[in-house]
């Protein structure tokens, strides 16, 4: 994975992200985590090499614990083949991106919780600043918390009082979700994303109302029209025009529209969303189903960012970082084995969600220690992918890149024998 990665394939979104690490200051959209990472290991490698690093020793310590050595079988060896052989593996692991960094805490946190749960305690903090982290990552990651608590409960239950194990699990809920929040807290004193998060969130509920004029022209946002015509009229013409269920960019990128979503009254947006969903539930869902829909399937790769190789960003910003755009002799190899791959299964969540469910299904069934906990596992990562019903903008691959990972991870400690 490094040989073909290092020291990072870095997208638009990651050289903002170095910016923002090497000036100390988080602005962006982006979460402030992931940028004060970033600027930790640049500050003792310039670059983004250890942090990529760090993403695969997450996910390697994941899938030791889940694969669980001693009872491994062949069919575990086999399979953990595989999966370093997987894009999601190679490819994906050297790509700086968010998605990535959680997907890997994620995994990293829920495995050391299920060593801690079996009785090495010393793996508690660990667990705890990694779903932490994970949660400072992505906003809907808050959803992997509790799953992650009822499969600490279950494990415990089989060696404590019941009311002792949920008191602790709720404890450790608890304690990740004190530690999240005060993170954030922490890194908002170095920061000024107030106004840009509230403008990102207006112009995503603005996409959800042009995709339900778009799909039913006899609704009407009544609300707008009686206090914002003019973006009424524009959601109605401009926004129809440009809505696709594929991702939000072609709306979210017109200057008009974005205009006047921006100097709507405060609140008035949300509320006429609040209306539209509380009104029209049906067409709401539908809408949200035709853009979940696109994040499931196997995606396109340029309107899906199905993958990235190479260095590329904002020139002025790469300027000033000392970085030129890069197409380095691994990079080749990077994306013909990606280019090979995209259009099959493999690159289909919807074939790792099914195989999600399937192993759900069977390690609940045999209900063994590990398996308790890479149910949790599997169950948070389902949760995860439920929560982009309402929240999904886009088709992009890497948005259930955890359900990926959950799944392999779950088919390891599936293949293992009894002790």
């Amino acid at each position: 994975m490094l040989a073909l990665n290092w020291p990072g394939q870095m997208s638009y979104d990651s050289v903002e992200q170095l910016a923002e690490a090497r000036a100390g200051f988080y602005h962006s959209w982006h979460p402030p985590v992931m940028a004060w990472a970033m600027g930790l290991f640049d500050s003792l490698l310039a670059g983004t090499g250890l942090f990529i690093l760090f993403n695969g020793a997450l996910a390697l310590f994941a899938f030791h614990t889940f694969a669980q050595p001693r009872r491994a079988t062949g069919l575990t060896l086999l399979l953990a083949v595989l999966v370093m052989l997987s894009p999601q593996w190679l490819l994906y692991q050297g790509i700086v991106w968010k998605d990535v960094l959680f997907a890997d805490a994620a995994l990293a946190g829920i495995a050391a919780l299920a060593r801690a749960a079996r009785g090495d305690a010393l793996w508690y903090s660990p667990a705890l600043l990694l779903l932490a982290l994970a949660m400072m990552t992505r906003q809907n990651g808050l959803v992997i918390v509790p799953v992650a608590a009822v499969g600490m409960a279950a494990l415990l239950w089989r060696r404590m009082a019941p009311r002792q194990a949920v008191g602790a699990a709720l404890l450790f809920a608890g304690l990740v979700i004190g530690v999240a929040l005060g993170g954030e807290a922490l890194l908002a004193l170095r920061g000024d994303r107030g106004a840009d998060a509230a403008g990102e969130i207006r112009v995503a509920q603005s996409y959800d109302l042009a995709g339900m004029i778009a799909r039913d022209p006899g609704f009407h946002p009544a609300r707008l029209e009686a206090e914002a015509p003019a973006l009424a009229r524009l959601l109605r013409t401009r926004g129809v025009a440009l809505y696709t269920p594929v991702w939000i960019d072609p709306l979210m990128n017109d200057q008009v529209l974005r205009a006047a979503i921006s100097t709507a009254p405060p609140g008035l947006v949300f509320a006429q969303w609040r209306d539209a969903v509380l009104g029209h539930p049906g067409l709401y869902l539908a809408t949200r189903w035709a853009a979940f829909t696109q994040v499931l399937g196997t995606p396109d790769r340029e309107a899906c960012h199905a993958l990235f190789t190479g260095v590329d960003g904002d020139p002025g910003l790469m300027a000033s970082l000392g970085l030129k755009r890069t197409w380095r002799p691994q990079d080749r190899l990077h994306d013909r084995y990606g280019q090979w791959l995209l259009g099959t299964p493999l690159f289909s969540h919807l074939l790792f969600g099914a195989l999600a469910l399937g192993l759900l299904a069977f390690l609940l069934w045999r209900r063994r220690d590990m398996d308790l906990m890479a149910t949790s596992l599997l169950a948070a990562a389902l949760a995860f992918t439920a929560s982009f019903f309402v929240v999904s903008i886009a088709c992009d691959y890497r948005y259930l890149y955890f359900l990926d990972l959950a799944a392999m991870a779950g088919a390891l400690a599936a293949t293992t024998r009894k002790a």
